[in-house]
């Protein structure tokens, strides 16, 4: 028959599966799924494989979701192989998680295989996508915003399985027509089910599934699964140049660069670092000129660059969110924008993405994962804590003597007498130094705040902290994290800048106090 032949060739120029593999084959009833489990089951024995079926019930249909377990289930039995199934309230787990059905049903669907994968049930899942499921996804990416990369459409392998770190995940129907498993299925007098939610066309996928993929010629939708398989192996070279390029260029905030990069890049679809911590990028390299497009016309050296920064940018974005989803093109254009050298962007300027904020600061783009307390926490009034690097919320601490004072943002300042009996320090040292006799104990250390003013040592007049932080080019995130010394609401003393000129040494001074900001 062509469609097997079709599909056993299919496996074997993708190596998408290996005798001995015991193969997972996800079910849900729909003709596209119980059409892979006939035609895999035909071809186990000359493949090699151990088959099992696998069936996932979200729980959204009531008695007809019940009825889709019930037929997947006779389906296995009638054909002689282990059937496993899972039960999840995804609409209850979209509420918690305050994402859609879909997102909420996908990722239900990726723990369900991961956790096949890790107890052993299987090697490999495999999923029964067609080429206009192709199509759907490459048109709706396109109309959704996203940038070439998108149009890699769906991978025929995903390996290793997202949250498994195992396995793989494959799709042998990539280059079959929906309608010719509907037609083997008819063939072999075999039912499947019909999802009625797949009739709803408030869903853009479903939009573009019954009212303009119709529209389309045979060939259009071929055409569309080429341009995802052209793109997927671009992507490919895209992929190992540009690792490259930011193995070089990271600079993070937290753990350093050697300790992030030792993790796997993202696949092309789906796959999930975990949420990393904040990142830095020096808005110079980002932007500096590769040598290999120097022998290029200025122009098109200049629009090869840029395409060079969003793939950096989509990687910075990846490895600080986990993954790309919902991150559109728009998004990376605005980070493009905030790196402007021309002067678009500022320091100081934010942009807020699905799931990370980018921040100016002077010649520097700060990456740092968001994550906005649900519903639920800010009625008990509780939010989340900083994520590391990130600006802690106000505090005041008081001082009854010298020691070590712990700072919340993390850090501890030191208090320290020193006896000036043995004669005086040099000038240097007289600017780090608090008279103790001006500023006695108790003191109270806080958190920097706007309008903070003060005239430290050896300067000429009183200054803003926020214009000492500018000039000094202090980054923001340095700056909400910087500790003020105080003695009755006046600062006695500030890192970098040093002690207040009110409170500092003179002539009379016998006792010193040194204050130091460790760690």
């Amino acid at each position: 028959m062509e469609l097997l032949r079709k599909l056993e060739q299919a496996i074997r120029r993708e190596h998408l599966l290996q005798p001995g593999m015991r193969v997972a084959v996800a079910c849900s009833g729909g003709a596209d799924s119980v059409a892979l489990v006939r035609l895999l089951y035909e071809l186990k024995d000359r493949l090699g494989l151990r088959l099992l079926v696998v069936h996932l019930n979200h729980q959204l249909r009531g008695a007809e979701a019940d009825a889709d377990e019930a037929f997947v289930r006779q389906l296995a039995e009638r054909l002689e192989l282990e059937f496993l199934v899972r039960r999840q309230n995804v609409a209850a787990r979209a509420q918690k998680e305050k994402s859609n059905l879909e997102e909420a049903g996908r990722q239900a669907r990726l723990e369900f295989f991961a956790s096949l994968i890790q107890n052993g049930k299987a090697d490999a899942v495999a999923l029964a996508h067609t080429v206009d499921d192709q199509a759907e996804t490459v048109l709706a990416r396109l109309l959704r915003g996203a940038g070439t990369r998108g149009l890699a459409g769906i991978y025929p392998v995903v390996e290793p399985v997202p949250s498994a770190q195992a396995g793989r995940l494959v799709r042998p129907f990539l280059g079959i027509r929906r309608a010719d498993l509907r037609a083997y299925l008819a063939e072999r007098e075999q039912p499947w089910r019909e999802d009625t939610s797949n009739l709803d066309r408030r869903r853009l996928r479903n939009r573009l599934r019954l009212d303009l993929l119709p529209q389309l010629n045979p060939a259009a939708i071929a055409h569309l699964g080429r341009l995802a398989a052209h793109a997927r192996e671009e992507e490919s070279l895209w992929s190992a140049y540009i690792e490259e390029k930011f193995a070089t260029l990271v600079d993070s905030a937290v753990g350093g660069p050697a300790a992030r990069l030792a993790r796997r890049s993202p696949s092309g679809e789906g796959g999930s670092l975990g949420v990393g911590g904040p990142l830095e990028l020096d808005i110079s390299r980002l932007l500096a000129p590769d040598p290999l497009l120097s022998k290029l016309p200025a122009r098109r050296a200049a629009e090869a660059q840029r395409a060079v920064a969003r793939r950096l940018l989509r990687r910075a974005l990846a490895e600080v969110r986990g993954d790309l989803r919902r991150i559109t093109q728009t998004h990376v254009e605005s980070l493009l924008r905030l790196a402007d050298p021309a002067g678009a962007g500022q320091s100081g300027q934010r942009v807020v993405l699905p799931g990370v904020e980018v921040e100016r600061s002077f010649d520097r783009l700060l990456f740092h994962p968001a994550r906005p307390p649900d519903y639920a926490e800010r009625q008990r009034g509780v939010y989340p804590q900083p994520a590391p690097g990130a600006a802690p919320a106000d505090y005041r601490l008081h001082v009854e003597a010298p020691g070590g004072v712990p700072l919340p943002g993390g850090g501890t300042l030191i208090f320290k007498l020193i006896s000036l009996a043995e004669g005086k320090p040099g000038y240097n040292e007289t600017r780090k130094l608090v008279d103790a006799a001006r500023a006695p104990f108790p003191l109270v250390v806080r958190n920097w705040q706007p309008g903070d003013a003060y005239q430290p040592r050896g300067a000429a007049r009183v200054k803003k902290l926020k214009t000492l932080f500018r000039e000094q080019r202090v980054p923001r995130q340095q700056r909400a994290r910087t500790p003020v010394v105080l003695r009755e609401g006046e600062i006695v003393w500030v890192p970098r800048f040093g002690v207040a000129a009110p409170f500092g040494l003179s002539d009379a001074s016998g006792t010193a106090l040194l204050i130091e900001e460790k760690g």
